[in-house]
């Protein structure tokens, strides 16, 4: 997600009373796949001070996974649930946010590639979305009866942002754990102005992979969160991966933490739950999980073909740092070298997944604080991302 306007705050207090999606943590997550040699890497004492140095600043926990020429570095700092003082650990599930996205683009492509059983080819990201939703749907949405599933997974659309919506925010905090069905969540953007017309610019909307998600659903005739498990979770062997509030959470999931009065202290908001299922969010998983997931796609480039990978990778206008592809970012241009891959950012969570294929460098790490919007907190972020930039690719 981009940004957050939480613009009546007390109603934090309704949480408390809905059932929780998220239970308290109980466990401090599970063994790694792998024999971890990061004691090994010639980075490994910078690593740990640097994960100790950003725990010191606030950062609740931290989990994170380089993979260099010099091997694969993992470790993690601070707290999964400061509540019942649960160490976060490297194989502690949190949420990855708007890394859904990335998994979504990536089903898009595999739904392409078995187009004999799906319904849906190549052909599909130059149609107009109104082939497979309803008109009811369609005349309502801004530019609803112009935009391609293509130009939804680039955000090239001119749609409003449903998380930029006040109205939003304030449903959510009223229903904190509601499980939001698409439809619901359209509603909050339609008859809106667009923000531009179709492929004149590109501006990062949630509400575009909402679309696609639907598009993929009347396309093959199932849910979408069934077709991720079909094509991506199982084939990979992702045991520690989930989609809320598809799955049901285990009890070794961080908690999720936000200034949320901006008085320089951190309240617990796992539950406050911003559409999750839908697409553009929802997923939890944790280093060992995303790893697997960006070395298929990325590294080994096994998982997807050459031809899905070429598209995928074709890049559109610029939004401030980013540029997107058909469910990719491509960031971080202004440190010199791109990485390839996604951020997530929830109300309670932060997370990255970038390769740099100049650097040979991968970077997957998890937050369990909000970082998007205006915090005491959030520029110590930035700093934590900067520093590990300089320190693993120059």
């Amino acid at each position: 997600m981009k940004k957050y306007t939480l613009i009546i705050s007390v109603l934090i207090l309704a949480i408390s009373c809905k059932k929780a999606q998220i239970v308290e943590t109980a466990s401090i997550g599970v063994q790694g796949s792998w024999t971890d040699s990061s004691q090994k890497h010639p980075k490994n004492v910078l690593f740990k001070q640097l994960l100790e140095k950003y725990k010191a600043k606030g950062l609740p926990g931290i989990s994170l996974l380089v993979r260099d020429k010099s091997g694969t570095w993992l470790g993690a700092a601070g707290k999964a649930d400061i509540e019942n003082n649960i160490d976060f650990v490297p194989g502690t599930i949190s949420k990855v946010a708007s890394i859904t996205k990335l998994f979504m683009g990536v089903l898009t492509f595999k739904l392409m590639e078995d187009s004999s059983k799906t319904g849906i080819g190549y052909a599909a990201l130059g149609q107009p979305i109104k082939k497979w939703l309803p008109q009811s749907i369609i005349s309502k949405l801004p530019n609803g009866n112009l935009i391609t599933l293509g130009q939804c997974l680039k955000h090239e659309t001119g749609i409003p942002d449903i998380i930029e919506e006040d109205a939003f925010y304030l449903a959510v905090l009223n229903d904190p754990n509601k499980k939001w069905g698409a439809e619901q969540l359209l509603s909050f953007i339609y008859n809106k102005q667009p923000l531009f017309s179709p492929s004149d610019s590109a501006i990062y909307s949630n509400t575009n992979t909402i679309l696609v998600s639907m598009v993929l659903e009347v396309a093959t005739g199932n849910k979408h969160s069934d077709l991720l498990k079909q094509y991506i979770f199982n084939p990979m062997a992702l045991t520690n991966t989930y989609y809320q509030p598809n799955d049901l959470l285990p009890n070794n999931v961080a908690q999720g933490y936000y200034d949320l009065y901006n008085n320089n202290t951190i309240v617990n908001v796992s539950n406050l739950v911003t559409g999750s299922g839908n697409g553009y969010g929802g997923i939890y998983s944790n280093l060992f999980d995303l790893y697997k997931f960006a070395d298929a796609v990325f590294l080994k480039q096994s998982f997807l073909t050459s031809r899905s990978l070429n598209i995928m990778n074709t890049y559109g206008k610029q939004d401030g740092d980013n540029f997107y592809g058909y469910g990719i970012q491509k960031s971080f241009s202004s440190h010199g070298f791109s990485g390839y891959g996604h951020k997530g950012r929830d109300v309670g969570y932060t997370a990255n997944l970038f390769f740099f294929p100049n650097k040979n460098v991968t970077h997957i790490f998890f937050i369990n604080y909000g970082t998007d919007s205006k915090s005491y907190l959030r520029q110590v972020f930035y700093d934590f991302q900067d520093e590990l930039l300089n320190l693993t690719l120059n």
